[in-house]
């Protein structure tokens, strides 16, 4: 799921090296998808199946259905569902939504841009599908939608740190980690106990040179994830610091 974290989440090992050299775009994606594996979804905005109002009463069962398949990673079962509910309903804007984030986790990303689309024209305000595109255009490597959406929810909820976060990450693929460190900064305050956001914030700091602020924010992901019983992300957390330590000898 994208917490990006995120998600989504298809990579299951995490290599650590110094320096970050690396000007993959999806180099940081990568990062993160790792640590949402870790971690899983902090936010409703996160690309995880969401409940709707608008469901309609002969659909809520079938819908509710499709959620709990997606929650099990039975993503193909899931669409199946969706599908069916948009055959009998086509304005079902619950059913878009979960149908995209089915889609995003099979990697399709094409229908889950479409089924994201659909969403925001039933609902321009739906925060989740401008998270979960931006998410997918990130994956693709086309950072500047991926910043759009990202802002475009920010306006509509200026507090959502899953979404300030993600900006960051694409602020940070697109070459620009001054915007990103502010980004991350952002999502800190706004949740004090993101341990992505502060991860995160590490690597930006690594491009911009800054090693003992960047040691910190590492700690601070580590002391964070070993509280929450993290102890995978806690680890990588660590053994970022102890390459930039490294690294400095």
């Amino acid at each position: 799921m994208f917490n990006y974290l995120p998600q989504s989440v298809r990579f299951t090992i995490f290599s650590v090296s110094y320096p970050h050299k690396n000007k993959n775009p999806f180099f940081y994606l990568f990062l993160l998808l790792v640590i949402s594996v870790m971690i899983g979804c902090k936010d409703q905005s996160a690309s995880v199946p969401v409940e709707s109002s608008v469901l309609t009463v002969d659909t809520i069962e079938m819908v509710q259905q499709g959620i709990e398949k997606s929650r099990n990673g039975n993503y193909q079962g899931a669409l199946d569902d969706f599908n069916q509910v948009l055959a009998e309903n086509p304005q079902d804007i619950n059913a878009y939504f979960n149908r995209g984030f089915a889609y995003s986790s099979l990697g399709q990303f094409e229908q889950a841009l479409a089924d994201f689309t659909t969403a925001l024209k039933l609902d321009p305000q739906m925060v989740q599908a401008y998270v979960n595109r931006g998410n997918v255009y990130l994956q693709l490597g086309e950072d500047e939608k991926a910043i759009a959406d990202y802002e475009k929810a920010l306006k509509i909820n200026p507090n959502d740190a899953f979404a300030q976060n993600n900006l960051g990450l694409a602020h940070l693929n697109s070459g620009s980690p001054e915007l990103a460190k502010i980004d991350f900064t952002e999502a800190v305050t706004i949740d004090p106990l993101y341990g992505e956001a502060y991860y995160n914030r590490g690597l930006a700091l690594i491009d911009l040179g800054e090693k003992e602020k960047a040691i910190a924010d590492f700690q601070k992901a580590a002391e964070i994830w070993e509280e929450m019983g993290e102890k995978t992300a806690s680890d990588a957390a660590l053994a970022e610091i102890n390459a930039l330590k490294k690294a400095g000898q």
